[in-house]
């Protein structure tokens, strides 16, 4: 990121990065991460709009091989009950570190938020077993404009006149158990990062941009944990359902 640049907490914001996607494609990669699932299961998916919850075990590589491991099963989700729930298993070296989870200890809260205000939070949890997880942050996802900024027409932004009502960015927020939804402790920036002919992958659910600053006393197992988080929330929400009738 540019000396001279800071992470958008809300738009509108003088001195944010937007960055092209030139500027993107430049940056230093720092892990790579494969996604193993069922081809047929992909395909029965696809065909009855459930792609997006498809069960898979993601992998992450560094320069040093294979860093960690995340098995996530397939679910339909917090509204169906609190056995339906979304749940990532993260695991380094076959031991188990920490999950990431739809936050549902309220079913009908839960329920609210997501039917009624767009909104849907996923929990952080630290921990070597089930017994233990700990819960250390959670990513709220206003999909609407019924959270801390309007998130309406977020991360479409292709300039040109006429075209006021899309917005660069769009924002999650990363918050700490208890704290208000208004004091995020970090915010992640989904960005457009307009470009040549991956403004038409991108509209074809080929890709997403997040621009994701760790908050401060965030630990490196609480970080990969973090990005997973993000990884839950774009499989649900932002890559391909399938059911398309053409």
């Amino acid at each position: 990121m540019p000396a001279d640049k800071a992470t958008a907490t809300d738009n509108g914001q003088p001195n944010t990065w937007l960055p092209s996607g030139d500027e993107i494609n430049a940056l230093k990669p720092l892990i790579y991460v494969q996604e193993e699932s069922s081809c047929c299961l992909r395909a029965v998916l696809a065909l009855f709009g459930g792609l997006n919850l498809r069960a898979l075990t993601l992998r992450y590589w560094g320069v040093n091989g294979e860093q960690l491991s995340v098995d996530r099963p397939c679910r339909c989700g917090a509204c169906w009950g609190p056995c339906c729930k979304l749940h990532m298993t993260v695991k380094r070296g076959g031991q188990m570190i920490g999950a990431v989870e739809e936050d549902c200890d309220s079913c009908g809260t839960c329920c609210f938020e997501q039917c009624c205000l767009c909104t849907c939070t996923h929990k952080v949890l630290v921990g070597s077993s089930r017994e233990t997880l700990v819960h250390k942050y959670s990513l709220r996802n206003p999909m609407c404009c019924c959270g801390r900024v309007n998130n309406c027409c977020g991360a479409t932004y292709v300039g040109g006149p006429g075209r006021d009502c899309c917005k660069p960015n769009y924002f999650i927020d990363i918050l700490e158990p208890g704290a208000s939804p208004d004091h995020p402790t970090a915010v992640i920036q989904k960005t457009y990062g307009a470009g040549g002919c991956s403004d038409c992958c991108r509209c074809m659910f080929d890709f997403n941009n997040y621009i994701m600053p760790f908050p401060p006393k965030s630990l490196p197992t609480e970080r990969a944990l973090l990005i997973t988080a993000l990884l839950s929330i774009e499989y649900a929400y932002f890559s391909r359902q399938g059911g398309e009738s053409t």
